[in-house]
């Protein structure tokens, strides 16, 4: 349990130092085990074909992939660091916002906890003045309220060294791995969890309006920001926030309600749609973008089977029919779906500008790979953006939730080179 004192006194600058020079190390990582393999290993399979080059291109294959497996685990560091900051940040705060109060109020604060003039058993008898009495009831309502707020700040950051004590113990004894593909899709998956699982172990869900309206009030406009971006559905079902924070997260305009996007993409990651198709990721995103109220947009005489067209009917029950004649391209071809919601209203933002409830759309651009140059063959749903700047997705083939943009990409370049990665911000503008 983390104390008063530790959390009033922390330097969570440190951390953040700590975690900047983790992820410089983890590109370094990354780098050496690129040019191993381009320098080393592919001159030698190009050059040395005998027994002793093979041999010698496996310990350099071997060598790049420690290194790339090293570099997801010291980003998955990373990833734990910056929740923690972020944790002990917004817990400091709250607890700085309860000792201003107290100051306020003429209290003191005493072993970790808030104290007035009044001390033993309330004032009563009939020789009390009224006066003393409601003094005395003013001021155990405001120690009630700055202890409630010293107990919020510390049950944040406690869960969030907990959390972090846990995984980072964990990671000091996962190492010498060269399964990159333990590392990239087991390890840095759970890591980004644990840093989601920090942030929204911050929230105070499920306690009293007033309390979440205090704790709100204490929080920076930036780090209000930084929890909408990060847990958008946990904010917006809290009870206690002005109305407006709500407006925000949803969307002011009535088009699309972000909320519910995100929503349904985080709780149907890991489930079949009802009509499933090969290559699922449009399907998967245009079901996210239809729960959060986005309408269709059919041709009068076609349908959905215009060249203009968003949305499905129901069908008539059998797959293959279902497939062709009842979904819009734009509902299930990745390619497709970009060009309609740019045509559409849409716009394409800067990944620095991304927020969840975003659709991300991958562009091959390297030649010679599985996809055609130039083509878009994926999509997926912004669900969260973390404070450090890191864009967590959701997605359908292959089936992930909250996992780092930059993480997927990376492996993506790997496999099958340069991606082009478009962001692209849904705005319909038929209704």
């Amino acid at each position: 349990m983390v104390s008063y004192h530790d959390l009033y006194n922390c330097r969570a600058d440190q951390w953040k130092k700590a975690a900047d020079d983790w992820i410089a190390l983890s590109r370094r990582s990354s780098a050496a085990a690129d040019d191993i393999r381009a320098q080393g290993k592919m001159p030698l399979d190009e050059h040395w074909a005998d027994a002793t080059g093979e041999k010698a291109g496996k310990r350099l294959e071997d060598l790049a992939n420690r290194l790339e497996a090293g570099g997801d685990i010291i980003k998955g560091v990373t990833m734990v660091l910056d929740g923690l900051v972020s944790s002990m940040e917004w817990a400091q705060r709250t607890l700085f916002h309860a000792t201003e109060l107290a100051g306020e109020y003429g209290l003191h604060i005493q072993d970790g906890r808030a104290a007035g003039a009044y001390t033993g058993a309330a004032p009563t008898g009939p020789n009390v003045p009224q006066n003393v009495r409601d003094a005395y009831n003013k001021e155990q309502g405001h120690i009630s309220e700055v202890n409630d707020l010293i107990e919020e700040a510390l049950r944040q950051a406690s869960q969030a060294d907990s959390k972090a004590s846990v995984e980072l113990d964990k990671l000091a004894r996962t190492i010498d791995i060269a399964n990159t593909s333990q590392a990239h899709n087991d390890i840095l998956t759970e890591t980004a969890h644990v840093e989601i699982d920090m942030l929204r172990g911050d929230i105070p869900v499920g306690k009293d309006p007033h309390l979440v309206r205090a704790w709100w009030d204490s929080l920076t406009p930036v780090q209000h920001k930084a929890l909408m971006l990060a847990e958008p559905v946990t904010i917006a079902d809290l009870k206690g926030l002005p109305a407006e924070v709500g407006r925000e997260l949803r969307g002011a305009d009535g088009k699309i309600d972000r909320v519910e996007m995100v929503r349904y993409a985080l709780d149907h990651w890991d489930k079949k749609d009802d009509l499933a198709f090969r290559n699922n990721c449009a399907n998967f995103v245009s079901s996210s973008l239809e729960a959060g109220g986005m309408k269709k947009k059919f041709g009068f005489w076609t349908g959905p089977m215009g060249d203009n067209t968003w949305g499905r009917e129901s069908g008539v029950g059998v797959d293959w029919a279902d497939q062709r004649f009842y979904h819009s391209r734009s509902w299930a071809l990745a390619q497709d779906l970009q060009k309609f919601l740019l045509r559409n209203g849409g716009a394409e933002v800067p990944k620095s500008e991304a927020r969840p409830g975003d659709v991300i759309f991958y562009e091959q651009v390297a030649p010679g790979a599985g996809e055609p140059q130039g083509e878009t063959y994926h999509a997926a749903v912004v669900t969260s953006v973390t404070p450090d700047g890191d864009i967590k997705l959701s997605q359908h083939t292959s089936s992930w939730q909250n996992v780092s943009l930059d993480a997927r990409v990376h492996i993506a370049t790997r496999n099958d080179g340069e991606q082009r990665i478009h962001i692209v911000r849904p705005h319909p503008n038929w209704y």
